[in-house]
C-alpha cells in the first residue's frame, strides 16, 4: 500500500475556497471529545490521514459499534455537506456515514469497491435541513458482523452549502475515472475514432498489457510485446450501413523484426485487417468494405502479438465518416425538444424518431426484442388505424423466438431516439389483457456518474435517474387500500382494473421512488374500467403524463424554488393521480431531458404467489396495440439536458425493424385465421373486398406468410 505522508495531507481532501468545518475533533486528536461511543471504540495515535490520530470500531457478532453526534446552530432549509475518510480491511463490512435527526431526507453512505480495502478513501455527500430543523445528528458505524474486521474513520468534516467539483487526486494516485465515451450520429466528414491522434492521452481506447500514451515525436499509443499479446481497442457505439465503402489511415512505426496490425471486426465475422513492419513513420491505410449486411457496433483494435522483438507505435488514427453511418444517439447531450411530436404509425416505425430495445432487465426473464414488434391493421372508435404491436411471450410459449437467452417471458419495447423532459404524453392504447405481462409507459433517463464529475460527491449513490410510469396491472397494497376499499375492492388482487403510477429518482441518488402511486382506474362517470373487458371490446384509451419540472429561484439543482413542479396521470382525460415536488431541497419531480418508452415486459418480482408483481404469465402470447403517442415539450425553466451514461447500449439496428405490416389479425394473436376473417366480416362496413383479400394472402402465422 502507497504510504502518504500524514500532516499535510489536510489539504488534499479539500478544495480551494471550502466554507468553514462545523465540527470540532472530527480529527480524533482530543480522543472522543465530542463524540458518543456505543460498542468497541478506540482512537489509535498515529497512521491518520490527516493527523496522527484516528478511530477505530471494532464490531462483533450481534455488537454494532459506533460513533455519533448531534452538530446544532445550523440554518434550518439549508444545504450542508458531510465528508470523511474512511478504511476498511473488508470490503464485505463497509464504514457506514450516516446523517439522521434533523435532516429533509436521511442518508447514509455504506459500500466499497473491490481492491480498495486498507485505503483511505474520501467519502462525500449533501442533505438539507428540515425546516424547523436546526441541527443534524451524524453518525459513524460498523455494523455487526461474523467478520473479522476493523473499520476506521478519520478527518470528519461538516460544512454548509455545496463543495464545487471532486476532491483532489490523492498524492501518487491515478486521476479519477471518467464516464464512458459516447459515439453520436456522425456527419459527413467527421473522423469516427475518438481522440484519434491522443491528444487527450487515453481518453476513448481501452488499453490492454503494455499499452501506454507517449510521446514519439508527438502524442502516441505504444505497444509492447512481451510474452502477452499488447492491444489498445476502441469500441464504437455506430452501425455501418451495407455496400458502403471506408478507409482508415494512421501513421505507424515497429521496432526491427515486430510485425504489428490494425485492423477492424465485429460480430458476425465482418473483419478487415493491415499488418505493419516499417520501421519509420508512414501512413498506413486500411480498406473497410460492407456487403448487404448492416454491421453493429464495430471495434478498431491496434495490436502487437505476443513474443515479439520490441514495440509498435501509433497516431493520429482517421476513420472518415460518409454520413450514412447510424448511431442511437444523435447528440452526446441531449438537444432540447421543442416541436411536438404526434406519431401514428401509418408509416411503419421511423428510425429518425424511434428506438427499438433489445435487452433484459428486471430478473428473471428474457426482455425484449425486436422480433415481437410489428405494425399492423386495426379500428379504434370505427376508424381504420395503423396500429404499433408489442407482443409478448409467456410461460406457455413454444415458439421460435429467443431473446436474451430463452423464448418464454419475453416483450418488446421501443423508446424516442431524442430525450423530451416537461410536457403533456398521451399514448393511445389497448393494454395486454393477460395477467402476467405488464404493459408500460414511461420517460427514462439513467446516469451512474464517476469520480472525476462533481455530481459523484453529492449523494450516497452515484447512480440518478429519471422516471416516470404507467404501468398495467397491479395490486394496490402500498399506498392503493383506500381506493380500495372505496370501489369495494380486495387490495391485494392483481387485476387490470388498478395501474400503477410512480415517479422515481428525481433529484437525489438511487432509484427510491418517493411516489409510488397503486391507482384504480375510472371513467369520467367515475365508474371503474377494466382493461381487460375493454380490450376485448376492441376498446383504445388515452394514458397521459403531464410533467412540469418546475423552476429554481437560485438555478443550482437544490434549494427553493418559485416554481414547484408536479407531474399529473390522466386516463382519458380524467386525473387518476398527482405528485407535487417539494418547495425546497430535494423533491421526486424529475427536470432531467429523458426518451420516452413504451413496451410489455415481465416483472420478476413476486408477489403471494404470483411470479411478478403483474401476476404469472400462464399464457402463449399476447400484445399490446398503440395507436398513437403525442408529445408536447412544455420548456420549462428547470429543464435539463444531460447525457445518459451509457445512451447507445442494447438497441436494434435499422435492418431489425418492422418491414412489413402483419395485416388483419385482428384479434391480435399472432396468427391469421379464421378467428380474424370472422372479425372482418362482422364489421364488413370497415373493410373491403381489397381487405379480404389482404387477410387471405396473409393467412397463417403473423410476419410468416
Amino acid at each position: 500500500m502507497l504510504q502518504l505522508p500524514l500532516w499535510p495531507l489536510a489539504a488534499f481532501a479539500l478544495a480551494e475556497g471550502t466554507p468553514q468545518d462545523l465540527i470540532s475533533n472530527g480529527g480524533f486528536d482530543s480522543d472522543l471529545t465530542g463524540w458518543i461511543v456505543n460498542g468497541t471504540v478506540e482512537v489509535i495515535a498515529s497512521g491518520g490521514w490527516s493527523t496522527p490520530a484516528y478511530a477505530r470500531l471494532s464490531p462483533a457478532s450481534g455488537s454494532t459499534a459506533q460513533l455519533s453526534r448531534v452538530v446544532g446552530s445550523l440554518q434550518p432549509s439549508t444545504r450542508y455537506t458531510i465528508a470523511t475518510r474512511i478504511r476498511t480491511t473488508d470490503r464485505l463490512s463497509p464504514p457506514i456515514v450516516a446523517i439522521r435527526s434533523g435532516a429533509q431526507i436521511e442518508k447514509a453512505h455504506g459500500w466499497v469497491a473491490t481492491g480498495n480495502e486498507d485505503q483511505w478513501l474520501e467519502r462525500r455527500f449533501e442533505v438539507f435541513t428540515k425546516p424547523d430543523a436546526t441541527s443534524l445528528e451524524i453518525v459513524l458505524q460498523a455494523w455487526q458482523t461474523d467478520l473479522d474486521v476493523t473499520i476506521d474513520f478519520d478527518d470528519v468534516r461538516l460544512y454548509e452549502g455545496r463543495i464545487d467539483g471532486p476532491p483532489p487526486v490523492d498524492p501518487g494516485a491515478d486521476p479519477w475515472p471518467q464516464s464512458p465515451t459516447v459515439t453520436d450520429a456522425p456527419v459527413a466528414g467527421e473522423n469516427l475514432v475518438v481522440n484519434g491522434d491522443f491528444a487527450n492521452g487515453s481518453d476513448g481506447w481501452m488499453l490492454g498489457l503494455n499499452a501506454e500514451f507517449v510521446d514519439e515525436d508527438g502524442p502516441a499509443m505504444q505497444l509492447t510485446s512481451t510474452a502477452d499479446t499488447s492491444r489498445c481497442v476502441q469500441p464504437l457505439s455506430i452501425t455501418l450501413p451495407p455496400n458502403t465503402n471506408w478507409t482508415i489511415t494512421c501513421q505507424a512505426k515497429v521496432d526491427s523484426g515486430v510485425v504489428a496490425s490494425m485492423y477492424i471486426e465485429s460480430a458476425g465475422g465482418f473483419s478487415s485487417s493491415i499488418p505493419i513492419s516499417h520501421t519509420q513513420w508512414s501512413t498506413v491505410t486500411l480498406p473497410v468494405s460492407t456487403d448487404d449486411d448492416w454491421i453493429d457496433s464495430p471495434t478498431l483494435k491496434l495490436e502487437n502479438w505476443k513474443d515479439q522483438p520490441g514495440s509498435a507505435w501509433y497516431r493520429n488514427i482517421t476513420w472518415t465518416a460518409t454520413g450514412t453511418e447510424w448511431s442511437p444517439t444523435t447528440a452526446i447531450e441531449p438537444i432540447p425538444q421543442t416541436a411536438t411530436l404526434h406519431e401514428t404509425f401509418d408509416n411503419g416505425l421511423d428510425t429518425s424518431r424511434w428506438l427499438i430495445s433489445n435487452k433484459a432487465w428486471g430478473g428473471d426473464n428474457g426482455g425484449v426484442t425486436p422480433q415481437n414488434i410489428s405494425i399492423v391493421d386495426d379500428i379504434d372508435n370505427g376508424q381504420a388505424i395503423k396500429a404499433l404491436l408489442l407482443t409478448a411471450h409467456g410461460d406457455l410459449y413454444d415458439g421460435d423466438v429467443v431473446a436474451n437467452g430463452r423464448s418464454t417471458r419475453v416483450g418488446a419495447a421501443i423508446a424516442t431516439r431524442e430525450y423530451y423532459a416537461s410536457g403533456q404524453y398521451t399514448v393511445r392504447a389497448k393494454v395486454a389483457p393477460t395477467l402476467g405481462a405488464v404493459t408500460a409507459f414511461w420517460p427514462f433517463h439513467y446516469i451512474d456518474h464517476h469520480p472525476a464529475e462533481a455530481e459523484y460527491w453529492h449523494e450516497p449513490n452515484p447512480r440518478r435517474n429519471t422516471e416516470i410510469d404507467w404501468e398495467f396491472p397491479t395490486d394496490l397494497t402500498g399506498t392503493g387500500e383506500d381506493q380500495a376499499a372505496e370501489y369495494g375492492l380486495d387490495p391485494t388482487t392483481i387485476a387490470f382494473t388498478n395501474a400503477r403510477t410512480n415517479a422515481w429518482g428525481g433529484q437525489f441518488g438511487g432509484e427510491g421512488g418517493e411516489h409510488k402511486g397503486r391507482i384504480v382506474l375510472r371513467g369520467a362517470d367515475n365508474q371503474i374500467v377494466d382493461l381487460a373487458n375493454d380490450y376485448a371490446a376492441g376498446i383504445y384509451h388515452d394514458y397521459t403524463i403531464e410533467w412540469h419540472s418546475g423552476s429554481l429561484i437560485d438555478g443550482d439543482g437544490g434549494d427553493a424554488r418559485d416554481d414547484v413542479g408536479c407531474v399529473r396521470w390522466y386516463f382519458d382525460d380524467v386525473l387518476v393521480d398527482e405528485l407535487l415536488d417539494h418547495e425546497y431541497g430535494q423533491g421526486n419531480v424529475p427536470f432531467r431531458g429523458a426518451r420516452f418508452w413504451l413496451g410489455i415486459w415481465f416483472a420478476a418480482s413476486g408477489y403471494g404467489d404470483e411470479v411478478g408483481w403483474g401476476g404469472s404469465p400462464d399464457f402463449d402470447t399476447t400484445a399490446t396495440s398503440i395507436a398513437s403517442v403525442t408529445i408536447e415539450p412544455f420548456n420549462e425553466p428547470r429543464d435539463t439536458w444531460t447525457r445518459e451514461t451509457v445512451p447507445n447500449l442494447a438497441w436494434a439496428t435499422p435492418n431489425e425493424y418492422p418491414t412489413s405490416t402483419c395485416t388483419y389479425d385482428l384479434d391480435r394473436d399472432a396468427d391469421i385465421d379464421t378467428s380474424d376473417l370472422l372479425l372482418l366480416l362482422e364489421n364488413w362496413s370497415e373493410h373491403s373486398v381489397d381487405g379480404l383479400l389482404q387477410l387471405l394472402q396473409g393467412w397463417g402465422a403473423c410476419g410468416e406468410a
